[in-house]
């Protein structure tokens, strides 16, 4: 419980320096007294708190590195789904602003705190690559590599895959000699623009792995040993069922996203069916609806009307509406685990063959008949759920994921064609 509460304790300041050091390249925009404690703070990066200021400067560093390698596997599609979501304050931030504070703002500022257009992921990729080389290039701070191994088992796990692809995507990796720290100071119009990012690089590497050990075509392969790491067979048409059944049983359940509402236009209001309405509503009581009251101006007009339609129909609380929206007894790590159960019992071995015989028309070996995919049109099937729910957990349209895809395996083939040339010289 202590290291819990030192942890946290060294989270906040860490996040408090990040704020001094991003504060301090708006001094141009922002006045304010420079013998103030966040002046003080902007010039020093520092982990102490108020009342550690007689801590020695070893155990200041100390607890600045334990805060900085905790490497916890919090990725960029995690933040942008907590916004789409509404679990981050985003869309219609102004919520969480006082009336009294909004009032005073200029038009340009509310409409900052209110976002109409849906950003790619692969913007907020941009967002952070650049803050991470803000601060690497003005501050000298060194930016640690993502813990892919964390990283890799919970996709494994999300996606319900075999555990060989794991040490599949770690040897690939090595091979091509790729690295899952942040690219920093790339351009962004380069040809290998989407490897630039540390996440979506290791899931285009899991990608390849998974598509070398388990194909997504129909045709035979044979294997020369039981014991090889592409001896098994995946039934992709029951993986497919299982990851599609999961998306809709869960957005039958889980409340409205901020993405999907903004989205919701009068031919879906026509279309919907009752859960989805319901869905809607609730998420326009949540998000639009305010029973803040305006005394004054064109808008005190209407007070005596807002209060007495207020009054027929409340505004509940958050929590009333998670509360009639259960999610079920299961959670979401057990529908995981049945999952991967599921797909894990479907698994099959590949028929043995020690020395194919002469003339044979299937093809053996890991690899063989390896198909890339160019444009995401060219996708269908489970290789199509796939790769959408790859790009879903890495931050990334699925276009982009295509690319990011095709990159990689291009340079696995002119790995391959460097080694061909080396045996036959």
């Amino acid at each position: 419980m202590a290291r819990e509460v030192q942890n946290a304790h060294d989270s906040q300041a860490l996040v408090r320096d990040l704020w001094a050091l991003r504060l301090q390249r708006l001094r141009t925009r922002v006045s304010y007294d420079s013998d103030t404690e966040t002046d003080t703070q902007s010039h020093f990066f520092s982990s102490q708190s108020e009342g550690e200021a007689s801590a020695s400067d070893e155990s200041a560093r100390s607890r600045k590195h334990r805060a900085l390698l905790l490497r916890e596997p919090v990725l960029v599609a995690d933040l942008h789904r907590w916004a789409s979501d509404g679990e981050l304050p985003y869309y219609h931030a102004s919520n969480n602003a006082p009336l009294s504070m909004r009032e005073r703002l200029p038009a340009v500022y509310q409409e900052l705190l209110e976002p109409k257009l849906l950003g790619k992921p692969e913007k907020l990729q941009d967002h952070v690559l650049g803050l991470m080389t803000s601060f690497n290039t003005e501050f000298g701070m060194a930016v640690p590599p993502i813990n892919h191994p964390l990283i890799l088992y919970r996709w494994m796990k999300a996606m319900a895959l075999p555990i060989e692809t794991f040490a599949a995507t770690s040897r690939l990796a090595r091979l091509l000699d790729i690295t899952f720290a942040f690219t920093l100071h790339a351009k962004p119009g380069t040809k290998t623009h989407m490897l630039q990012y540390p996440e979506p690089r290791l899931m285009a590497i899991l990608i390849v792995s998974t598509k070398l050990l388990f194909p997504f075509d129909d045709i035979e392969r044979a294997t020369s040993s039981a014991n090889a790491m592409g001896a098994l067979v995946m039934e992709w048409s029951l993986w497919a069922e299982l990851q599609v059944s999961q998306l809709t049983d869960g957005k039958a359940s889980s409340p409205l996203s901020y993405a999907k509402a903004l989205e919701f236009s009068q031919t879906d209001v026509l279309g919907a069916a009752e859960h989805q309405l319901d869905q809607y509503m609730d998420w326009c009581e949540q998000n639009v609806a305010s029973e803040d009251i305006r005394e004054r101006g064109k808008a005190g007009r209407d007070a005596d009307f807002r209060r007495i339609l207020f009054g027929m129909f409340p505004v509940r609380e958050a929590g009333a509406l998670e509360h009639e929206h259960p999610s079920g007894s299961r959670t979401h790590e057990d529908v995981e685990n049945e999952k991967l159960q599921a797909v894990q019992a479907a698994l099959r071995i590949r028929s043995v063959v020690q020395r194919p015989p002469k003339g044979q028309a299937r093809a053996s070996g890991i690899g063989s008949l390896y198909r890339r995919i160019r444009h995401a049109e060219e996708l269908e099937g489970p290789a199509k759920v796939f790769y959408q729910r790859a790009a879903e957990l890495a931050g990334l349209s699925l276009e982009a994921m295509v690319v990011a895809v095709f990159q990689v395996e291009r340079r696995m083939q002119k790995l391959e064609e460097k080694a061909r040339r080396g045996v036959e010289d």
